[in-house]
């Protein structure tokens, strides 16, 4: 491992770094990667023709570029393991995971070009940066026909392309002797890309009964949602419907018909998890001994696949579970015209095939956290030694605003929700003391 910086007349900054790294998980032929970066900035600030503006306190530009490696994949994979398994009450070996002597690193590689901005006597500061992420050699486990007696192969796949942009942006509005406002504004845009793959099409994104809510596809996204389009129920059976597309004698697609039949619906790129935009706005203010701030986060665009849902929406065939009160809304010969599907005690699986059902907007804001606190005069302090005291209040999740049916919008970048706890609500009194 290496690294170089050099840096000219305070106003030019140069560096590169390399190193060699080994993972057993991999063979000894493809067992060592090398990943690199280099890098450079221009304090822009220091130039002659800026140094007299004095509303510009700092502005800086910077540049990078290198390679990472990833080897997140099972201990000694390259290898291939044996299973012991019990059958008749003999033990015996089994193949349970191929060997992939020829798997190797997979590699990122990066560039980052950035901004940095200071202006009025610091009051306002901005930093951006805009990144072009590529992965080649992605690790990835393959799915393999059932007919080889395995599910999946770790391979290096393909490749990806992430492009995206995160700011954040922070603020003095007001600042007297005895008040100051602050605000901080984060911001942040992803966009994903798979530019190879080895095969048409990687059926993903598995949630336990669900099956499958993703596929990935050259010129798609890992995160775009892949399922079924619900179409309602049937007025005159009560049946749910979804639907399929029409074609004709040539195999043209010339329209969408409902169907009742699950095996027969199409299924349709719904959308990606990702949100369009994401962030947060943070306040604080502070007169005299008070202090007062609250963070907001948010989330725009973007589907949720609501996986929870569904256990509560079910027909009356599951003992034990509860159900939504949508179910009173429920289709009979008398409520026809109704998005509940009708009870029945024979196995009906609906509920838990992947459909635009359960795909919602997760679109949401929360307040993730509010503050209050009193610092004691220091005058109070004085007489029983004590250098600090101070009251606060904090809550946190209080409040969050979304339009959909599920118990909580904010989850993981897979958009999916499987019996995930949502945040809970906390309050807080504390008091510290220094002496």
């Amino acid at each position: 491992m290496g690294k170089l910086d050099y840096d000219y007349l305070h106003r030019y900054y140069f560096s590169t770094s390399f190193r060699r790294d080994g993972s057993s998980r991999f063979s000894k032929q493809s067992r060592w990667g090398n990943f690199w970066s280099v890098g450079a900035s221009w304090n822009v600030k220091s130039e002659s023709f800026l140094e007299d503006i004095q509303d510009i306190n700092n502005l800086n530009l910077r540049l990078s570029y290198g390679a990472q490696g990833n080897d997140r994949v099972g201990d000694y994979a390259y290898g291939g393991f044996y299973s012991i398994n019990n059958s008749l009450d003999k033990l015996g070996l089994r193949p349970s995971d191929l060997p992939t002597p020829d798997l190797k690193w997979e590699t990122n590689l990066n560039l980052n070009f950035g901004v940095d901005v200071a202006l009025f006597d610091n009051r306002l500061i901005a930093q951006i940066d805009i990144y072009n992420r590529q992965s080649k050699d992605l690790l990835f486990n393959k799915p393999l026909a059932p007919s080889t007696g395995y599910t999946g192969i770790d391979a290096n796949i393909g490749s990806l392309s992430n492009k995206g942009i995160d700011g954040q942006v922070i603020g003095v509005p007001v600042k007297t002797r005895d008040f100051k406002w602050d605000v901080t504004l984060n911001f942040g845009h992803y966009a994903n890309k798979i530019t190879k793959l080895p095969q048409e099409e990687i059926l993903t994104g598995s949630i336990a009964q669900y099956g499958n809510t993703k596929r990935m596809i050259e010129g798609g996204s890992v995160y775009d949602f892949y399922i079924k389009e619900w179409a309602g129920v049937d007025p005159e059976t009560g049946k749910a419907t979804w639907y399929k597309d029409e074609k004709d004698a040539n195999g043209n697609v010339i329209g969408r018909v409902p169907t009742s039949l699950q095996t027969e619906a199409t299924l349709y790129n719904q959308g990606s998890s990702l949100p369009d935009l994401y962030g947060g706005i943070a306040n604080s203010f502070s007169y005299k001994g008070f202090d007062f701030s609250f963070l907001l986060s948010y989330s725009i665009g973007g589907k949720i696949f609501d996986g929870d849902q569904p256990m509560v929406t079910h027909l009356g065939n599951q003992y034990g579970r509860t159900w939504t009160k949508e179910a009173l809304n429920r289709w009979t010969p008398e409520n026809r015209n109704t998005d509940y599907p009708r009870l029945t005690i024979i196995s009906d699986t609906w509920n838990t095939i992947p459909s635009t059902r359960f795909l919602y907007d997760a679109s949401y804001a929360r307040l993730k956290n509010i503050n209050f606190s009193y610092s004691l005069p220091k005058s109070w302090l004085s007489t029983v030694k004590l250098n600090d005291v101070k009251l606060h209040l904090t809550g946190e999740n209080l409040l969050t605003f979304f339009g959909h049916k599920g118990l909580d919008p904010e989850q993981t970048v897979s958009g999916s929700t499987y019996y995930r706890y949502p945040a809970q609500k906390t309050y807080s009194l504390g008091i510290d003391v220094s002496f």
